[in-house]
């Protein structure tokens, strides 16, 4: 071999030989990516179970190497197979992340309460099947918590709040027959902090007790214990109290678990509500008052009514009562309504009887140009708007004072009613029929118009179907509505007075002449005036 063919030959060995160790270092890096886990290589160990709580295992601590060791020691008494078991595939599992080095391997661990079907797939996507004797050690561990229904500490509230134990304990039943006692249980300390009881003295528990015991105390002294089953023997209305509360859960064959808690609390018992109609009769088109005595909360009231009458109430509070007025329309058919209120414990039930009416029908005689232009989808939309946000706000406590007045002088003399409260009304010249929520008052123009009562001004202003408009606010969603004037003579926030003059009569929007109508509506529900003339708004 002549030398420059030696030479080449030599130089191309130094070469391979440069990248031998190279390709060595990149075979054993690709072999221990794919390797087993080893349990020697293993600094930590993250589980996830499948309610995806996390526990992290460290091999700087003994315990943490231990249990690192032993679920090495599983996978490799684990025997390999050709698939994971077709019912497992797309189920939940716990998710295991070894650390080994520069690498993470996530394997999947398929447990369950049945030891003889449990299996794992290692990051290589092998499938192995886990031996029941390991399966049965798993199911022993905190880590297999999740699959027991039996795990959490009961839950007691009171009022919907939750009160955590000042002591507790609980211990549930593993697969093996062992005891696992809970060392996460939320205690808490006793405060000032007052539990409002509604009606009665009520405890809840998302597991109820087997054994239940309450001592109460007032001032120092004992005045109650004995079974809770019994407290309903106890008189406990309207006083602060100091409580003790004993749990007890036994193991049954439904329950595979026990434990006990204490829990130290202060409470209030508040008087059971109370509800009363203002009237027990009423017509069609008519509201009354509903009045309830004992709720310190108005917004928690709840209401239903039967027939529904499309209307739910907002409760105030007034004073040591809460009110709500409650509309019946005047299309309602029936000869009563059951409303029923409840508040915390109590559930009362009322009979509103409804004595019925026929609303007459008549003729408007209008011109059609004034009907087409004031009375059309677009101007009504264009009222609905802006009453929206006016019905929508009120004020929280009755403003008005006793009767209520029609709102103009002379009736019957200067002034005459020309169409009343509820009366169907077809309109001529387009054919329209509707309803008429108010009363029409027809007088000389730039007669004074009063405020039936005393209120505030919601809002004053022009529209195309009312003309010029004034609402005033009488408080609990009452409203006073003033349409077709010439003028108005206050502006919104004013304080009005019964009597006040609020504005004048005229003949704008939807009017085809001279007047004002007046009417009234709760929570814009339109609502009739007559007997509030007479007697005002009847509150027991």
């Amino acid at each position: 071999m002549n030398t420059p063919v030696k030479s080449i030959l030599t130089a191309l060995v130094c070469v391979a030989a440069l990248f031998i160790p190279s390709y060595v270092a990149i075979a054993n890096y690709v072999t221990a990516q794919n390797a087993p886990v080893d349990e020697k290589s293993v600094s930590k160990l993250e589980i996830t179970d499948m309610a995806g709580n996390l526990f992290t295992l460290s091999s700087d601590d003994t315990a943490g190497a231990k249990a690192i060791a032993d679920f090495v020691a599983v996978n490799g008494r684990a025997a390999e197979q050709t698939s994971l078991p077709e019912p497992l595939v797309g189920t939940d599992y716990f998710e295991f992340k070894y650390y080994s080095y520069d690498r993470v391997s996530t394997y999947k661990y398929y447990y369950s309460t049945n030891p003889s079907e449990a299996y794992f797939v290692d990051s290589n996507n092998t499938a192995y099947r886990i031996t029941e004797d390991d399966a049965v050690s798993f199911l022993s561990t905190t880590y297999a918590r999740c699959l027991y229904n039996t795990t959490s500490f009961p839950v007691m509230t009171i009022s919907g709040e939750t009160v955590a134990p000042v002591e507790g304990d609980w211990a549930y039943k593993t697969y093996g027959g062992e005891y696992v006692a809970l060392d996460d249980i939320p205690l808490g300390q006793l405060t000032e902090k007052v539990y409002r009881m509604k009606g009665a003295f009520a405890l809840s528990f998302d597991d109820e007790p087997d054994f239940l015991t309450v001592t109460i105390s007032d001032g120092g002294t004992v005045i109650y214990s004995d079974l809770y089953a019994n407290i309903a023997n106890a008189s406990l209305e309207g006083k602060t109290i100091d409580v003790v509360v004993e749990a007890k859960w036994y193991e049954t064959e439904e329950q595979s678990c026990s434990g006990s808690a204490v829990y130290k609390f202060k409470a209030k018992i508040l008087l059971p509500a109370v509800f009363y109609l203002g009237k027990t009769e009423i017509e069609p088109g008519e509201f009354v008052v509903i009045t309830a005595k004992n709720v310190d909360d108005p917004s928690a009231v709840t209401f239903a009514s039967e027939p529904d009458i499309g209307f739910t109430p907002t409760f105030f509070a007034d004073g040591d009562v809460v009110r709500a007025l409650v509309p019946v329309s005047y299309d309602f058919t029936g000869n009563e309504v059951k409303f029923t209120c409840s508040y915390g414990e109590v559930s009362q039930d009322m009979t509103l009887d409804i004595t019925p009416k026929t609303f007459r029908s008549v003729t408007l005689s209008i011109s059609a140009t004034i009907a087409t232009q004031t009375r059309t989808a677009t101007t009504m939309k264009a009222y609905d708007d802006a009453m929206a946000p006016v019905i929508a706000e009120t004020s929280s406590t009755p403003l008005w004072e006793g009767t209520f007045i029609e709102g103009v002088d002379g009736v019957g003399k200067t002034a005459y009613l020309n169409c009343g409260f509820g009366i169907r009304r077809t309109i001529s010249a387009t054919g329209d029929v509707y309803r008429h929520e108010g009363v029409d008052y027809v007088l000389a123009a730039g007669s004074d118009v009063m405020a039936v009562n005393n209120g505030t001004v919601a809002y004053t202003g022009y529209l195309d179907y009312t003309g010029y408009t004034v609402v005033i606010d009488h408080g609990l969603g009452l409203k006073s509505y003033y349409y077709h004037m010439s003028a108005t003579a206050v502006k919104v926030g004013d304080t009005v007075t019964k009597g006040d003059v609020i504005g004048y009569v005229g003949a704008t929007g939807f009017a085809e002449q001279n007047k004002v109508h007046i009417g009234l509506a709760v929570y814009g529900v339109p609502v009739c005036p007559y007997d509030l003339w007479e007697e005002g708004i009847i509150m027991k």
